[in-house]
């Protein structure tokens, strides 16, 4: 496996839940009303969601 094959599997979900998280923050910033308010529920909660299945899991 060369180094950015590697780096790209280390850092996929990372990066994915920061950019969940921030869109999440964005929008709760953002909208205060409508759409943006369930969506930003949904965005911030989901690396909390994530974080509690790789503890229950043993991973952390």
């Amino acid at each position: 496996m060369t180094s950015h094959t590697s780096l790209v599997r280390i850092w996929r979900w990372p990066s994915l839940l920061a950019t969940l998280s921030v869109f999440g923050l964005f929008s709760a910033l953002l909208g205060q009303s409508g759409v943006w308010l369930p969506l930003s529920w949904i965005a911030l909660s989901a690396p909390l969601v994530v974080a509690a299945i790789c503890i229950s899991r043993g991973r952390g």
